[in-house]
């Protein structure tokens, strides 16, 4: 039987999920949470074997808690659902351990040969996710002079969200977001926001369903 997680603040979703799952006889839901403070307090001393995480979360990104979670369940396997699935998010949840990737497009039946994939140790990228990463020519080298931090907010303001979403993703301050992005502007030789939009469309690092 495998066990399952369903981490997503929509309470549509993630019940819609549950009820799909539900009729799997080979799968068990075992918590659905809506926030990642409360998913990181039950799933850092729970074995589970698959978590479905929501990237976009109120109080921290899905892609931070998944960070968090695998320092204290080195083996937990997770799928990332999102509605952007640029090859710069793929790749960071790739980088953070995600061994899956699913766009909020994606058919019910995909969710499910996801999950037994991915229970399976095996990897499993929604074919969309899979396309942009092939296709998304290498990151210009000089984005290799971004730090971590401001890399991660780089990946937030090329989605056009503005300080106080960034701050509530990523659990910093807003004064130390501006300087990031100060940082990130003059590394990037850039004016402004517009100019980052146009720089990620440029390198492809965003998909389509954000221009």
């Amino acid at each position: 039987m495998i066990s399952v997680s369903l981490i997503d603040d929509h309470i549509m979703v993630r019940s819609g999920f549950a009820q799909l799952l539900s009729c799997e006889p080979d799968i068990q839901i075992h918590s659905e949470f809506d926030n990642a403070r409360e998913a990181y307090r039950v799933l850092s001393v729970s074995n589970i074997d698959v978590a479905v995480i929501d990237i976009s979360m109120p109080d921290e990104s899905g892609l931070v808690l998944l960070e968090k979670l695998r320092k204290k369940q080195p083996d937990l396997k997770a799928i990332m659902l999102s509605i952007y699935d640029s090859a710069s998010f793929v790749s960071k949840a790739i980088d953070v351990g995600a061994y899956g990737y699913l766009s909020k497009r994606c058919g019910p039946g995909e969710l499910v040969t996801a999950i037994r994939k991915v229970a399976a140790g095996d990897r499993y990228l929604c074919t969309d996710a899979l396309v942009n990463l092939s296709n998304a020519s290498s990151a210009p080298s000089v984005l290799d002079e971004l730090t971590k931090r401001e890399r991660e907010v780089f990946d937030h303001l090329i989605l056009g969200q503005d300080v106080k979403e960034i701050g509530n993703h990523l659990s910093i301050s807003h004064k130390t977001i501006h300087v990031h992005r100060a940082n990130i502007l003059s590394k990037l030789n850039l004016s402004n926001n517009v100019d980052l939009i146009r720089f990620a469309l440029q390198h492809k690092l965003l998909g389509e369903e954000t221009v």
